[in-house]
């Protein structure tokens, strides 16, 4: 069999645990963009985070809701690029093979990142529904202290999720690819990894496929639906209020569609990986599908990239903010 068309099932982290670890050339592209990649994001995100902390008027629950979002990508960015050397260069896969501790923090610190975000994002979609189908509500509901206590939660169990396995549950054995299906027990990366995620990613699909379809309608109807005393004046605010939340709607649908557009590559080749056909078991996965899952995974931390510019494009209190931060001053015309 031809090795530049097929390669061993043991290579890939999707597939079967592999029982040695084998470096290819083409490493070295997934090497450079990921750190490309990484890299980038991290001035965006940062700059996200400082603008929510630094300016009062962007502390809302909302925006708290993208700040965590934010750190989850700023996150990633930071632990990312340990877990690229240690699993793309020859000398931190000599590293990561023959240390235990250094495989499971840095592999715990990545799927802890990318975990955060899928819930954050779910996090996201969930108060963007309550304010298009429960908007009479929105403001008893989405209050500072419940966001608060949802971002504390979510951050806890992603935390505590993902140090189970530097406190023991893992099967990490020397000479192995530091990579999540060679080190961790199936059951624990399936069902309490992937399973949730998925489940978040399919709740949250649901929700924003929800909102688009109804989010116009909804905001034409907020106005009418309220009722008070002094009716226009507080028709007037109402419709302020309403528009105001149909941006943020808009913007948050955007930062979720582009989250999907990122994930869907390598969760297609997860599918694949999961379900092999019976010539790949036998011969070998085609090298071009091994290259392409690997850049998928580049694909994904791109979203980190994405956010940062959507706020500033989206939503003008970010813009102004990121603007003040990077001494940016505003020409006589606006612009």
């Amino acid at each position: 069999m031809d090795n530049s068309t097929f390669e061993p099932l043991n290579v890939t982290d999707a597939a079967v645990i592999g029982e040695t670890v084998v470096y290819r050339s083409w490493y070295q592209g997934v090497l450079a963009c990921d750190l490309v990649i990484l890299a980038a994001g991290i001035p965006g995100n940062l700059l996200t985070i400082l603008a929510y902390f630094k300016y009062k008027q962007l502390q809302s629950p909302t925006n708290l809701l993208i700040c965590s979002q934010s750190i989850g990508d700023l996150f990633t960015c930071l632990t990312g690029p340990i877990f690229a050397v240690l699993n793309y260069t020859e000398v931190g896969q000599a590293l990561a093979s023959s240390n235990k501790y250094l495989c499971l923090v840095s592999l715990g610190m990545v799927l802890a990142a990318l975990q955060s975000s899928i819930i954050n994002i779910l996090a996201l979609g969930t108060e963007r529904f309550i304010a298009v189908y429960f908007s009479l509500n929105y403001y008893n509901w989405v209050t500072d202290r419940n966001v608060q206590v949802a971002v504390v939660t979510i951050w806890t169990m992603v935390i505590s999720i993902n140090c189970l396995p530097v406190f023991g549950w893992n099967e990490w054995k020397p000479g192995v690819p530091c990579m999540s299906v060679n080190v961790y027990p199936q059951i624990f990366f399936q069902v309490l990894f992937i399973i949730p995620c998925m489940g978040c990613l399919l709740v949250c699909a649901l929700e924003n496929f929800a909102i688009a379809f109804t989010a116009v309608k909804k905001q034409r109807s907020i106005a009418a639906a309220v009722v008070v005393p002094n009716a226009d004046q507080q028709t007037e605010e109402a419709k302020i209020k309403s528009g105001n939340q149909f941006k943020i709607t808009k913007m948050l649908l955007l930062v979720v569609g582009c989250f999907y557009a990122s994930w869907l590559p390598w969760i297609i080749f997860n599918c694949i990986f999961f379900s092999l056909p019976p010539p790949w078991k036998e011969s070998g996965i085609p090298k071009w599908v091994l290259v392409a899952n690997e850049y998928s995974k580049a694909v994904l931390v791109a979203n980190t990239l994405v956010n940062p510019f959507i706020y500033g494009w989206k939503n003008k209190p970010f813009r102004d903010a990121y603007n003040k931060l990077l001494g940016i001053r505003k020409t006589s015309n606006g612009a």
